[in-house]
């Protein structure tokens, strides 16, 4: 990875999450309502019962964790995690709002080791969390140890740049200008996990051998063109530190390019509903 370390990965990793904690609880209800989808076949395929104890790792906001929460009372726990504190106050403020009291909450770097009694828990979450991690095998194997024999993990990783322009557009013009630098091809990241089969292969090598992937499709909103700038801003570090200080005239010259490839998803109110796919697994320990 261009001889940076797995420690420098999650070192800078940390420096993001951290920096974009504040952004990812701002847009979580519009994030919750967009992936209502990814939710909602994660949670069939864990099959969560009333007073299991469920894990979610790099829950962020916690918004596939708190619908299982409802899901497992009486006498169920959820316990929500991340590797950065920041985001867990996040997720912790948003399950007091939503009235939640099953819900503990841990730190966990499931790349170095999950602090969690083997064979414990009855279903493991963990959505757009692997992917960016420097050492995912390792966190598998993790999270197969600490599954009950015959409990399920449920993930998602995101497909494809050409099946996500919600990100990869903005991404892309930023690259083009010279503003960001373009993404290593083999680091952790968003698209890491893109190409069919790296999901199977990263179980199987865990010791995962029932599963099964699938795709799920939906659809991001954003109220206008300056919604959408503000949202990626709000949640991708690279892309506020990219835009952070630019002139009126070159945000005007972006904002009018992305809003011409955006056009097929633009409404006549400039309200844009931008096509995304993930995939989505379970697989049995």
């Amino acid at each position: 990875m261009r001889g940076v370390g797995a420690d420098d990965i999650r070192q800078q990793s940390r420096v993001r999450w951290t920096a974009t904690a504040g952004g990812w609880g701002k847009r979580a209800d519009q994030l919750r309502r967009a992936t209502m989808p990814v939710a909602t076949w994660m949670l069939d395929a864990v099959g969560p019962q009333p007073g299991d104890t469920l894990l979610e790792l790099a829950a962020g906001p916690g918004d596939t964790g708190f619908l299982a929460a409802e899901l497992i009372r009486p006498n169920g726990t959820l316990i929500t995690s991340d590797f950065v504190p920041e985001m867990l106050s996040v997720a912790q403020a948003r399950a007091e709002a939503l009235g939640l009291d099953n819900v503990r909450f841990k730190q966990i770097d499931a790349e170095t080791g999950i602090d969690i009694e083997a064979a414990s828990i009855d279903g493991v979450l963990c959505r757009w969390g692997y992917m960016l991690m420097a050492d995912p095998v390792t966190a598998l194997v993790q999270t197969r140890r600490v599954l009950r024999p015959g409990a399920r993990l449920a993930l998602a990783a995101w497909t494809g740049p050409d099946e996500n322009l919600w990100s990869a557009l903005p991404a892309r013009e930023m690259i083009r200008r010279g503003l960001e630098e373009p993404p290593d091809p083999d680091a952790p990241g968003q698209f890491a996990w893109a190409k069919e089969g790296v999901i199977a292969e990263r179980l199987e090598e865990a010791g995962f051998v029932d599963y099964e992937v699938a795709a799920v499709d939906f659809t991001t909103s954003y109220a206008s063109m300056d919604d959408w700038w503000a949202s990626t801003q709000d949640m991708s570090m690279r892309f506020a530190d990219a835009t952070a200080g630019m002139d009126a005239a070159t945000r005007v010259e972006i904002q009018a390019a992305l809003a011409e490839a955006a056009a097929p998803f633009t409404d006549g109110d400039g309200a844009l509903a931008i096509p995304a796919r993930t995939w989505v697994a379970v697989a049995t320990a």
